[in-house]
């Protein structure tokens, strides 16, 4: 997914990637959510769908304008990752399913705000969150280089 929609896996930004077990599994207020679909019997099992993750914190303060840091400071934040839906499961909602289960999980959580950022670049990526149940457009960074606009969820909207 690195490779083929967002150019290449770069430590900067995809750590997480790096160290999937250690980042999601068993760490505090942080979940991986995984859509396995049965298939026909294979070596390799169920086909993987996609994923979603729900991890602390907002954007790193590197790659956003000083008063969306501010916007987050003090806060229990959570931010929804890793939103990813292979090619063969699109437009299915497997997409939408993971997204709304990480939302619920974090707000649940008691994270206040949930926020998100999207790569508007990735083709149907835009779409997919304008269109989210209780998504607000936050902050639009293009031209930055990754195309990214920042997101939040209401609670109210999306049922939570």
């Amino acid at each position: 997914m690195l490779e083929r929609e967002l150019g290449g896996h770069d430590p900067r930004l995809h750590d997480d990637v790096d160290d999937l077990a250690g980042i999601y599994l068993g760490a505090a207020g942080t979940r991986l959510f995984v859509c396995l679909v049965e298939g026909p019997d294979g070596p390799d099992g169920p086909d993987l769908a996609g994923t979603a993750s729900v991890r602390a914190g907002g954007p790193k303060p590197q790659f956003v304008p000083s008063w969306l840091t501010r916007r987050y400071e003090g806060r229990r934040v959570g931010q929804i990752c890793r939103v990813w839906v292979d090619p063969g499961h699109r437009r299915l909602g497997v997409g939408r399913m993971l997204a709304v289960e990480a939302a619920r999980w974090a707000l649940g959580e008691g994270y206040d705000p949930v926020c998100l950022h999207t790569n508007a670049s990735v083709p149907g990526a835009l779409a997919f969150w304008t269109s989210f149940p209780g998504a607000t457009l936050i902050h639009d960074a293009r031209p930055d280089p990754w195309s990214t606009v920042h997101f939040e969820i209401d609670p109210a909207v999306l049922g939570a």
